[in-house]
């Protein structure tokens, strides 16, 4: 117990000095941006796999957000790149420069309006014919188990463990747990045809609903785990 007390202190005392650091380099500024812009234009970066987490693609540049980490710089890790970046704010890519983009439970961390922006952002920086993929839980197949009744699927093993709120118990308080996760850190819930929508609000055609692991996008498999698909909406769309 006092091991893991001591734990938390440290991560959230490391946290502060990276905090301080990036505020001290100016990591949160325009001026930072246009440093990463020219940083991306020299590797040469065409992937983006958004809200990483700890998965780190090769021959990407993985991005998460993370408040203890230090801001704006992109770092190597066991040859892969990572940036801790704020993906609300413009993305510092060029026009037309990425030919992948993949999410995988990520965009319902954005509200509706911040996704709406990311998605438009996306949209600037992809190439033609360039190939955006997100998954989140989907509504739909919460709503149809909720309706219907389906206590099998609101106590699925999984279900149960990627409920946040431990207490609930109810399949409508598991649904809605759902859709606040942690308190709040799910800030959307999405069907297909609202991710249909706003994809295309953004410019994007050939809005496609797809399975796990199918589509064009490489590398899905690191990134799409077996056990989630009992939630997942997975869609993958076109800049034409």
């Amino acid at each position: 117990m006092k091991s893991n007390v001591l734990k938390k202190r440290t991560e959230k005392f490391r946290g502060f000095l990276n905090l301080l650091y990036s505020g001290a380099f100016l990591r949160f500024t325009r001026l930072n941006r246009n440093r990463l812009l020219r940083q991306t234009r020299t590797l040469g970066i065409d992937r983006l796999h958004i809200g990483c987490g700890n998965i780190l693609l090769e021959g990407w540049l993985n991005i998460t957000y993370e408040m203890r980490e230090k801001y704006g710089e992109i770092k190597e890790r066991n040859g892969r790149w990572w940036l801790n970046y704020d993906v609300r704010k413009q993305l510092p890519f060029d026009d037309n420069t990425i030919q992948y983009i993949a999410g995988s439970h990520f965009i319902e961390h954005l509200d509706l309006n911040e996704g709406m922006d990311f998605f438009k952002e996306a949209f600037r920086v992809m190439k033609k014919g360039g190939v955006i993929r997100v998954s989140c839980p989907d509504l739909e197949i919460y709503a149809r188990h909720y309706v219907s009744g389906n206590k099998e699927f609101f106590e699925n093993p999984f279900i149960r463990q990627a409920c946040t709120f431990k207490n609930a118990v109810t399949n409508g308080e598991i649904f809605a747990a759902k859709a606040y996760d942690s308190g709040g850190a799910h800030k959307w819930f999405y069907d297909f045809n609202s991710l249909k929508h706003v994809l295309e609000l953004a410019g994007f055609h050939q809005v496609k609903k797809v399975g796990r692991l199918q589509g064009q996008v490489p590398d899905v498999q690191r990134i799409e785990p077996a056990e989630r698909e009992i939630e997942t909406s997975y869609a993958e769309a076109v800049k034409p």
